[in-house]
């Protein structure tokens, strides 16, 4: 047990100064010995080598396909990160009676933005038609996702073409933390190629795509973000609120982009309101629109 309370301690420790990597993996550490989840990895949704996903899924006992369902996108600029960096936000989601997914997608340069996309709506369908084996609900999908992450997950819940395409059913809410969904106009070159052409760029705003028929959102962001500017949460946030959705924001003093994400790991979010906010969200999402 001192060795658990040593790893604690050093979380906060990396949280707190919001050192992405070394986050990351003192996060994941602390939830090894969680024992009230059960987790299947590397399960294939398509034929590239990235486009796999891992499961979670609470360790009680099956009760019928009740659980809502949340799929969480990671962040990486497009161009980095993977499902295995996120283990923490999906186990104690999973603690919680959740059944998460979280998938890989193709990243730059290898593909440009429509294949990850492409690759999101995937992963999103196989957990709905996975669901009920799994124990959730298919109709209770929320769509959850940090940085990159966030506007990958935004722009499939608000444009119904791409979890269309995929076979998939609306999704009933979506959770936002630091997302980039209204960032016109692009300057870094990586990003103009990524995201081009530049008749393309207009497809690339999730904020375009807001209609009086989009989920809900809960959309959090710390107010010392320097990666990504909070224009996109406010932006979000108004067109969803002149469409008359339901949003949910939280903007959080002193956390900076990797920050916001310190209360999903287990030495937080057993005392923070804003992640429960975001479970009371996810479990029931407030003013869903009519027919999702």
């Amino acid at each position: 047990m001192r060795w658990l309370i040593a790893l604690l301690a050093v979380a906060a420790s990396a949280l707190t100064a919001g050192c992405a990597s070394l986050l990351l993996g003192v996060a994941n550490g602390a939830d090894l010995p969680n024992g009230a989840y059960r987790r299947e990895a590397g399960l294939h949704y398509g034929d590239d080598p990235l486009e796999t996903l891992d499961v979670y899924r609470p360790r009680a006992g099956y009760a019928g396909p009740t659980r809502p369902l949340v799929v969480f996108v990671h962040g990486g600029r497009w161009s980095s990160g993977t499902k295995d960096e996120y283990r923490f936000v999906a186990a104690g989601l999973a603690a919680r009676g959740f059944v998460v997914v979280v998938p890989n997608y193709r990243l730059y340069p290898t593909v440009r933005m429509a294949a990850a996309a492409a690759d999101v709506a995937r992963a999103i369908a196989w957990g709905q038609q996975a669901a009920t084996r799994l124990g959730a609900d298919p109709a209770r999908c929320v769509l959850m996702g940090h940085s990159a992450g966030a506007q990958l997950a935004a722009l499939v819940s608000y444009d119904p073409e791409w979890l269309a395409g995929a076979g998939a059913n609306p999704a009933s809410g979506f959770v936002g933390f630091a997302g980039p969904y209204d960032f016109l106009p692009l300057t870094d070159q990586d990003l103009i190629d990524y995201f081009g052409p530049p008749a393309n760029y207009p497809a690339t705003q999730p904020v375009n795509y807001v209609s009086a028929r989009s989920p809900p959102a809960f959309l959090a962001q710390g107010l010392a973000d320097r990666t990504v500017a909070l224009h996109n949460t406010e932006s979000l946030a108004k067109r969803l609120t002149a469409a008359g959705v339901t949003v949910e924001v939280r903007l959080l003093p002193g956390e900076d982009h990797g920050g916001v994400l310190k209360r999903f790991a287990r030495v937080y979010r057993g005392n923070d309101e804003v992640y429960e906010a975001m479970v009371k969200f996810l479990a029931d999402p407030p003013g869903r629109a009519p027919g999702l």
